[in-house]
């Protein structure tokens, strides 16, 4: 009787964990070794860079962080978010965040399917941004003349998914 009385109590506790647990999210998933700590999914976006760099409803695919080996070597943070708006919404807002937010240009190229900003603020931080649409994985075709690929789409048309990419070292200069 009192092994029945266990099992049953084991079991509402269970029962009652369960919703908790189906609350979990896996894809957060942090992993850390030394001096490197890279998370996959969740939505903690990184102290480092700022906020206003973290395009708005996008999801975080994965970020890391490097933390420099002595006092001199300061952080390197990396961030991938992947967002369903097209590639020219995301293009035209991160032009429009460079202008709000104090950050100088210092180098960009801009295609019809990517664009890089390379941005430098006032401490001397340089942040680079990678912007380009999700392209099929599956291999471009052959035009029966042998010239060149042919893709179903151009890229600079594609309503999204879209790719975000951020780099950011920080300089040791204050």
């Amino acid at each position: 009787m009192r092994t029945l009385r266990k099992r049953v109590i084991l079991a509402l506790l269970s029962a009652c964990m369960l919703p908790v647990l189906a609350g979990c999210e896996l894809s957060d998933t942090e992993i850390s070794t030394g001096n490197v700590k890279i998370i996959q999914g969740g939505n903690r976006f990184p102290l480092e860079i700022p906020p206003e760099f973290n395009y708005p409803g996008s999801n975080l695919v994965f970020s890391s962080l490097f933390e420099g080996s002595s006092y001199y070597n300061r952080p390197e943070t990396t961030v991938s978010l992947r967002t369903d708006d097209s590639f020219l919404a995301v293009l035209n807002y991160y032009e429009g965040i460079v202008k709000k937010s104090g950050w100088s240009i210092i180098q960009s190229r801009r295609t019809e399917n990517a664009m890089l900003l390379m941005l430098e603020s006032g401490y001397r931080n340089l942040l680079t941004i990678i912007v380009r649409p999700v392209i099929s994985t599956s291999a471009p075709t052959r035009r029966p003349d042998g010239e060149g690929a042919v893709t179903p789409q151009e890229p600079a048309d594609l309503p999204g998914p879209t790719l975000v990419k951020l780099y950011l070292k920080q300089s040791g200069a204050e």
